[in-house]
């Protein structure tokens, strides 16, 4: 049996689109998703990982496969759902999972032929099984996973043609800001992985350059960032020769052992959502945890920068508040705050967060226009 994982084509940032922005070479990510149900697929399957961010594919030169699994972020639905049609044409399955097809189930149900929604781990096998029957359902619901059933991710079946290689350590989030669908997708308990399971995966990676790509790697409560002090001791310990980079909230610069480990550890830079200059602006984004009494930003900045670690700031524009100018404005704040790089995105309502919620009840998005539109979903069209 030959199974096809496919990543689509991202219509703003690929290395294919190198030319128009010497960034995206730099922001094409391992899919890791896909890496992750290789590791779950039995041997007697036949595996090909497809990024289609790295070069257009020739899917007719390719052998048949028996199935077609495909993932897609937002921006990417049109161009999944072409890559549904091409192989359902030629009477081959396509099964679709992802945060798009979970957030928009109907849409994604009209398109292929069947659509698992969750996180995959508790249900792939089950998928495979009815595929190799030919009885795959229309629907399968994957639910949350235990950490502990995470496999090792395949990262011997990509090419390096990557910057970054990928890991996640921990999923979910108890923040859900209004912006983001993390919570809705991962919940909001904070779930980690077995920490030798991680330290053997960041063995199995190519590049010396890892995204640690949890959306908190260190979490909020004292509990958390405890277990992020003994995934760093065995990550120093083991002598991975890996420089990593991870997103995280301002706590992280709160703690003097953590960031200590985290350097010996090998990080080299962390991704702070500022999100905006304005207390107004941090409570119509649900931002809360940047609200905290008595935080100087400009202090937490340079705390972390002290362990060579870099940090990059990460602030939205477009919110309700925003003024005329607000674009200096965010670069004068965070010059006072002092990171190393500013990161800009536009506020875009991604199906399934509070924001669409609030954005679709007062008649703000053209329904009728999707799936058409999601490829402005990008956060940074144009």
């Amino acid at each position: 049996m030959r199974l096809y994982l496919i990543n689509p084509s991202n219509p703003f940032v690929s290395i294919v689109n190198v030319k128009e922005s010497r960034w995206n070479r730099y922001r094409v990510w391992k899919p890791l998703s896909l890496m992750v149900l290789a590791g779950l697929t039995p041997p007697e399957w036949e595996i090909a990982i497809v990024d289609e961010n790295l070069g257009a594919p020739n899917y007719e030169a390719m052998p048949r496969p028996d199935l077609v699994g495909i993932t897609a972020f937002t921006a990417q639905a049109n161009r999944a759902y072409e890559v549904a049609t091409l192989f359902r044409n030629l009477g081959i399955p396509v099964v679709m999972g992802g945060i798009h097809a979970t957030m928009c189930l109907d849409e994604a149900m009209q398109r292929v032929d069947s659509v698992v929604t969750g996180e995959a781990e508790g249900i792939w096998p089950q998928v495979l099984e009815d595929a190799r029957h030919g009885r795959l359902k229309r629907w399968y619901d994957g639910g949350l996973a235990e950490m502990n059933d995470v496999p090792l991710a395949r990262h011997d079946l990509l090419a390096t043609g990557y910057i970054f290689g990928a890991i996640q350590t921990t999923r979910g989030c108890p923040l859900n800001c209004s912006f983001c669908s993390v919570t809705v997708f991962n919940g909001a308990r904070y779930r980690q992985r077995p920490i030798p399971d991680v330290v053997r995966e960041f063995q199995l990676i190519h590049e010396k350059h890892v995204l640690v790509v949890d959306d908190n790697l260190i979490g909020t409560r004292p509990e958390h960032i405890a277990r992020a002090k003994d995934l760093f001791r065995a990550m120093a310990q083991t002598n991975l020769r890996k420089e990593w980079v991870a997103q995280a909230t301002i706590n992280f610069a709160d703690d003097e052992e953590l960031l200590a480990l985290a350097a010996k550890a090998g990080c080299r830079g962390v991704f702070i959502g500022f999100e905006s200059p304005a207390p107004e602006g941090l409570l119509e984004l649900g931002k809360k945890f940047n609200l905290l009494k008595g935080r100087d930003f400009r202090a937490s900045v340079r705390r972390i920068q002290r362990h060579n670690i870099k940090v990059v700031g990460s602030f939205i524009i477009g919110l309700d508040i925003d003024e005329p100018g607000i674009g200096k404005h965010i670069a004068e704040v965070a010059s006072q705050y002092g990171v190393d790089n500013l990161n800009v995105l536009f506020l875009t309502p991604l199906p399934g967060t509070r924001l669409w919620n609030q954005m679709t009840s007062a008649g703000h998005i053209a329904l009728d226009t999707f799936p058409a539109d999601w490829k402005y979903y990008t956060l940074t069209f144009p």
